[in-house]
């Protein structure tokens, strides 16, 4: 069987008083046979603030007292703990006083001393309980002699519960009946007459007393008739026999009715072709979804103060467009040019915009040039001639450059440098590989750090390429090389021997006291 760690507390065979000089957390034990007079078989621990021992030695534990509970549960065993089998009962029970109270007030608890037979209880005793038969006796008795005393808004009475009855009787507009175990409480009929109240043309009315009964009850007639007036023209509607009509005006408006459940539906619309007589003015925002043709010749112009939606397409097929707003949003991700284009036609294709130097205005231009092939910048370009923007070509800045070639030496020949910020180089197959002597003149970092020889002590390094299996790390007797703590043991602790020399052993002594 392999070793097992064992852990030896503080202990003494040859005294029982408490240990002394043990530290907080500290344990101790005393294995001589233990008595009630004595501090034999007891297990101790230092408790309190060290100076330098701990100032409290408390007792925890110990052979003395498992030994009083290592009898049967729920035999009563001599001089031992008291247990409880698993009905919470023990074989007996030797008391000269017996006594209950409710948590923490024992003290103030009376004891019980005897049982007594008394029907009538006259012993008046405050250390006796009585039995099943005297208190029933005595209650028997108390019964008997007992009146029910009721109260009512006007009047009481008394009702001796072993000869006399109550009645309960109703009074005007209640009649009570009495059946087996149950009392019913009715009310008397009005002299209404049972019906319903109410009609297309009347509603009900009711009168009611003081006791809430309905004593009356009748109709009154409402008025049948709705007068409906509009801009021009007025009318009644019968509501038993007429239909109110809503109609609408040819080309203009329209309107339909639904019925749904006990729901109608009167709905007022436009028709799909609207035609207008005379002006429309619109003072809020017009929204249109579809195709919509404004004007029917040349000169005709196109006006709106407020805002303009259009939910369709809109096609300008004039020769010039102009946006005189001062921010133009596009939702679409991609802005198309030149979506003509099916041939050759020797042009750029980009975006050219107006400038001020300060002293005059400037035309510059950022897209695409058809001679080069590549996306060009210039500062200054006249396109007077035509789409077709020429070198020279200026430079242009990015917060971020994506390429497949990259042209470095500005600032420096054979020199890679930012204006701000750091250099990162970050490859995407996650190794960059550095083919000469990389030269570093300030502090350098690394998440990870692969040599292909050992890297010396005197530079930070172990000055090892392997160390021993399963050692423990540490420095040899001189601090020049590095040794290794191994053990085979199940449960071995790193310790140290009195030498001051690191060790593994399966053994932590406490010593003795």
């Amino acid at each position: 069987m392999a070793a097992l760690t064992r852990i030896k507390i503080l202990n003494t065979s040859s005294t029982t008083s408490a240990p002394s000089n043990i530290y907080t957390g500290e344990l101790a034990y005393s294995h001589v046979t233990g008595t009630q007079a004595n501090n034999g078989d007891r297990l101790y621990i230092g408790t309190g603030t060290e100076n330098p021992y701990a100032p409290n030695v408390d007792v925890i534990g110990g052979k003395y007292f498992t030994e009083m509970l290592n009898h049967v549960h729920g035999v009563t065993t001599a001089s031992s703990a008291l247990i409880t089998d698993a009905n919470s009962h023990v074989s007996s029970l030797n008391t000269a006083t017996f006594k209950v109270a409710a948590t923490g007030s024992l003290g103030s608890a009376v004891g019980i001393t005897s049982i007594l037979d008394e029907d009538n209880l006259a012993s008046d005793s405050a250390t006796a309980l009585a039995t099943q038969q005297s208190i029933k006796a005595y209650v028997d008795t108390i019964v008997d002699a007992q009146d029910l005393d009721i109260a009512t808004d006007s009047g009481t009475i008394a009702i001796d519960l072993d000869d006399e009855t109550l009645t309960l009787s109703g009074d005007t507009g209640i009649t009570t009946t009495a059946s087996g175990n149950q009392i019913e409480i009715d009310l008397d009929d009005t002299s209404v007459t049972a019906g319903s109240y109410g009609s297309q043309t009347a509603i009900p009315t009711f009168t009611v007393d003081q006791q809430g009964r309905l004593t009356a009850a009748s109709t009154v007639t409402v008025a049948t008739a709705l007068t409906v007036d509009g801009d021009s023209g007025t009318g009644d509607v019968a509501l038993l026999t007429d239909d109110l009509r809503i109609v609408g005006t040819a080309q203009e408006v329209t309107t339909a009715v639904a019925k749904s459940g006990t729901d109608v539906t009167v709905t007022v619309g436009l028709p799909d072709d609207v035609t207008i007589g005379s002006d429309l003015t619109v003072t809020d925002n017009l929204v249109v979804n579809g195709n919509v043709t404004l004007g029917n010749a040349t000169s005709d112009t196109v006006q709106t103060g407020g805002n303009l939606t259009v939910g369709g397409n809109l096609t300008v097929t004039g020769t010039q467009t102009s946006v005189n707003s001062t921010v133009v949003t596009l939702n679409d991700p991609t802005m198309m040019l030149a979506n003509n284009t099916s041939s050759a036609d020797g042009l750029d294709r980009g975006v050219a915009f107006k400038w001020h130097d300060g002293s005059s205005v400037k035309t510059g231009f950022f897209g695409f040039d058809i001679q080069t092939q590549r996306f060009s910048f210039t500062n200054d370009e006249d396109l007077s001639g035509g789409d077709n923007a020429s070198s020279p070509w200026h430079d242009a800045q990015f917060g971020g450059v994506y390429a497949g070639n990259v042209q470095v030496g500005i600032t420096g020949d054979n020199e890679i440098d930012t204006t701000s910020g750091n250099l990162t180089i970050d490859s995407a197959g996650g190794t960059t590989t550095v083919d000469d002597i990389l030269t570093v003149t300030g502090a350098a970092s690394a998440a990870s750090l692969t040599l292909t020889t050992d890297l010396a002590v005197a530079h930070g390094g172990t000055g090892l390429s392997s160390f021993t299996g399963k050692g423990v790390f540490t420095s040899n007797s001189g601090g020049t090389a590095i040794d290794f703590v191994t053990s085979s043991d199940t449960g071995a602790i790193l310790q140290y021997n009195s030498s001051g020399v690191p060790i593994a052993s399966v053994i932590i002594d406490g010593g003795t006291y």
